[in-house]
Protein backbone atom coordinates (compact mmCIF):
# COMPACT_ATOMS: atom_id res chain seq x y z
CA UNK A 1 0.00 0.00 0.00
CA UNK A 2 1.40 3.53 -0.95
CA UNK A 3 2.02 6.12 1.73
CA UNK A 4 -0.49 8.89 1.99
CA UNK A 5 0.50 12.01 -0.98
CA UNK A 6 0.96 13.98 2.66
CA UNK A 7 3.40 11.71 3.54
CA UNK A 8 5.11 11.13 0.06
CA UNK A 9 4.89 14.59 -1.01
CA UNK A 10 5.87 17.28 2.19
CA UNK A 11 7.05 20.21 0.41
CA UNK A 12 4.08 20.46 -1.39
CA UNK A 13 1.60 19.52 1.32
CA UNK A 14 3.40 22.62 3.41
CA UNK A 15 2.73 24.84 0.33
CA UNK A 16 -0.65 23.82 0.04
CA UNK A 17 -1.47 24.27 4.00
CA UNK A 18 0.47 27.64 3.70
CA UNK A 19 -1.96 28.59 0.32
CA UNK A 20 -5.08 27.48 2.57
CA UNK A 21 -4.23 29.74 5.68
CA UNK A 22 -3.34 32.92 3.28
CA UNK A 23 -6.47 32.28 0.58
CA UNK A 24 -9.00 30.12 2.23
CA UNK A 25 -9.27 26.37 2.52
CA UNK A 26 -12.43 26.54 0.22
CA UNK A 27 -11.11 28.23 -2.12
CA UNK A 28 -7.82 26.05 -2.74
CA UNK A 29 -9.57 22.88 -2.17
CA UNK A 30 -11.76 24.41 -5.11
CA UNK A 31 -8.54 25.28 -7.46
CA UNK A 32 -6.53 21.30 -6.26
CA UNK A 33 -10.13 19.70 -7.13
CA UNK A 34 -10.20 21.19 -10.43
CA UNK A 35 -6.72 20.57 -11.49
CA UNK A 36 -7.55 16.71 -10.45
CA UNK A 37 -10.23 16.53 -12.93
CA UNK A 38 -8.23 17.82 -16.17
CA UNK A 39 -8.29 21.80 -15.31
CA UNK A 40 -5.30 23.76 -15.66
CA UNK A 41 -5.88 25.00 -12.12
CA UNK A 42 -3.17 22.89 -10.06
CA UNK A 43 -0.09 20.66 -10.76
CA UNK A 44 2.40 19.40 -8.37
CA UNK A 45 5.62 17.37 -8.79
CA UNK A 46 7.88 15.95 -6.01
CA UNK A 47 9.32 12.74 -5.09
CA UNK A 48 8.75 11.25 -8.46
CA UNK A 49 5.33 11.48 -7.57
CA UNK A 50 2.68 13.76 -9.79
CA UNK A 51 -0.49 14.60 -9.33
CA UNK A 52 -3.48 17.44 -11.19
CA UNK A 53 -2.99 18.97 -14.62
CA UNK A 54 0.58 19.97 -16.06
CA UNK A 55 0.56 22.86 -18.11
CA UNK A 56 2.24 22.05 -21.35
CA UNK A 57 6.05 24.72 -21.31
CA UNK A 58 5.39 25.34 -18.06
CA UNK A 59 8.80 23.85 -17.23
CA UNK A 60 10.44 26.10 -20.21
CA UNK A 61 9.86 29.07 -18.88
CA UNK A 62 12.89 30.53 -17.63
CA UNK A 63 13.11 32.47 -14.53
CA UNK A 64 10.21 31.78 -12.94
CA UNK A 65 10.62 29.59 -9.84
CA UNK A 66 8.67 29.36 -6.84
CA UNK A 67 10.57 31.31 -4.33
CA UNK A 68 10.58 33.91 -6.64
CA UNK A 69 6.95 34.44 -6.54
CA UNK A 70 5.00 36.86 -4.94
CA UNK A 71 1.26 36.19 -4.67
CA UNK A 72 -0.99 38.84 -3.56
CA UNK A 73 -4.78 39.61 -3.72
CA UNK A 74 -5.89 41.82 -6.87
CA UNK A 75 -5.52 45.55 -6.09
CA UNK A 76 -7.57 48.52 -7.73
CA UNK A 77 -4.80 48.55 -10.44
CA UNK A 78 -4.10 44.78 -11.10
CA UNK A 79 -5.61 44.44 -14.69
CA UNK A 80 -5.47 40.69 -14.12
CA UNK A 81 -8.43 40.67 -12.52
Amino acid sequence: MSKPLRESMPATAEFIDACREAFGTDEVNAQIKLGMQGAKTFHASENGIEVGTAMPGFDELPGITLDNMVIRPPGKKDKNK
